[in-house]
């Protein structure tokens, strides 16, 4: 089992690869704010620089050095989720097109793939829980939930695919950063198939106060008009979608 570091635009991951899991990484067309990813050293950093983000191996537990809430004041999730991201970043990631979520607190956004080969498939997704049955999550309850689902996404993610090759605790996404913007996180990366399709999908879960954000991104990039043939977005590549909308997305809990 190694250890090893990944990073895309200010994020990086410390991840645990079980033995014979591989990624598929594409060469994706990048956005215009993607940078490569550079290898770093597998010991832990003695300080966060900014614009970076940490995780732990999974054996890990987060301990932020402060709350993003003051006292037991209730925090509320944003009462139009397809409205946290500005109409520069919609830009800059290149996905015009939201959908509200009917059931939940919700809004997908996706780009235009083309209408002729190659294809660039991209899908973006940020969900905000806030309680059950119309009653509002403490934050202690927010935090069991969030617990609950760290520990099924680090097992399965996805019922299509299987464990995570990337998976580790947040410490920074993007320029939100753990214990001044948001109290912990952790991200999952895996690559799950549909029938003949193949994907790459990233998954931070960061929870602030007593409201739990959901962040995916997802993508595959086909060569022909053939879904079999196609790659599934690297983790990279979904990383630096994440890190572009995280600080608005925790921005709106408020």
């Amino acid at each position: 089992m190694a250890k090893w570091t990944r990073s895309g635009l200010g994020v990086t991951v410390l991840a645990v690869l079980a033995a014979g899991c591989g990624v598929v990484l594409p060469q994706a067309q990048p956005s215009p704010s993607a940078t490569p990813a550079r290898a770093r050293s597998s010991a832990a950093p003695s300080s966060t620089p900014p614009g970076e983000h940490v995780a732990a191996t999974s054996t890990a537990t987060s301990t932020p050095t402060s709350t993003a809430t003051a006292g037991d004041v209730a925090l509320k999730a944003p009462a139009d989720p397809c409205r946290v991201l500005s109409s520069r970043t919609r830009l800059r990631i290149r996905m015009p097109k939201a959908t509200r979520d009917r059931r939940d607190v919700a809004c997908a956004w996706t780009n235009e793939p083309g209408t002729a080969p190659p294809f660039v498939l991209r899908d973006l997704k940020i969900s905000y829980t806030t309680g059950l049955a119309g009653l509002a999550f403490t934050e202690e309850e927010a935090r069991m939930t969030f617990a609950t689902r760290r520990r099924n996404d680090y097992r399965q993610p996805s019922v299509f695919g299987g464990a995570p090759s990337v998976k580790g605790v947040i410490r920074q996404v993007g320029t939100a950063r753990s214990g001044e913007h948001f109290d912990e996180g952790y991200y999952v990366y895996y690559v799950y198939q549909v029938a003949a399709a193949r994907r790459g999908e990233g998954r931070a879960v960061l929870r602030k106060g007593n409201v739990v954000v959901s962040i995916t991104a997802s993508g595959a990039d086909i060569p022909t008009r053939r879904v079999r043939d196609g790659r599934p977005a690297g983790n990279a590549t979904v990383q630096t979608l994440i890190d572009a909308v995280a600080p608005q997305a925790l921005a709106a809990v408020r």
